[in-house]
């Protein structure tokens, strides 16, 4: 005979109880943990003893930037590449606002253009990414050039090193990021055909 502790524990209850503790997440909570994992996870790997210095050249907030780029919502993919950035600048402290603006503008010009062409194939993705580490480099050593910040005996040699090093880095770490981002925020943030993509809701 069954006791009333099994009872109690039966299959319907132990649905409701479970349901009671699922928390569902919307786009703007996904990405928002998104960003702050991403920032936690870049401050943390570069200070490993050894191995720190692999990290230097990947840039985790680029990688989401673009991953959430490719859909065609502008106002979400400026904010995210704005943010992010700001928050690279605040962790870092070499010139405040530049890795914000540039982020911002790589992820509107991404959302603008997946208007037009798709992006957000796995393929894709891959190859866009390579080429937004190379724009993210450039106009970052812009700005310190402009801002004469650039350390001093920096030559356009080392601004292209600098850049290839970033396109390996990002590249290899966006084979592994993107299938993550896509089990987390990808059927939140997917544009459906019914949307509308630069619409002031977009984030």
């Amino acid at each position: 005979m069954l006791s009333p502790y099994v009872m109690r524990q039966s299959l319907p209850q132990r649905r409701a109880s479970t349901n009671l503790i699922v928390l569902e997440l919307g786009p703007t909570a996904r990405v928002t943990v998104a960003l702050l994992l991403m920032v936690a996870l870049q401050t943390t790997l570069v200070r490993l003893p050894y191995f720190g210095f692999v990290f230097e050249h990947v840039d985790f907030i680029l990688i989401l930037t673009v991953f959430v780029g490719v859909q065609p919502r502008a106002l979400r993919a400026a904010l995210v590449g704005m943010t992010g950035g700001l928050l690279q600048d605040l962790v870092w402290g070499v010139l405040y606002g530049a890795s914000g603006f540039t982020k911002m503008l790589i992820g509107y010009a991404l959302a603008v253009v997946s208007v037009k062409f798709s992006l957000d194939s796995k393929v894709t993705r891959l190859l866009v990414l390579p080429l937004c580490s190379v724009v993210n480099t450039g106009l970052f050593a812009f700005f310190l050039y402009f801002f004469s910040m650039l350390p001093p005996g920096t030559t356009f040699r080392d601004v292209v090193r600098v850049g290839m090093f970033a396109l390996l880095g990002n590249g290899l770490a966006g084979l592994a990021l993107f299938p993550l981002g896509d089990r987390w925020l990808g059927k939140w943030i997917a544009v459906r055909s019914t949307d509308e993509p630069l619409a002031p809701r977009a984030f």
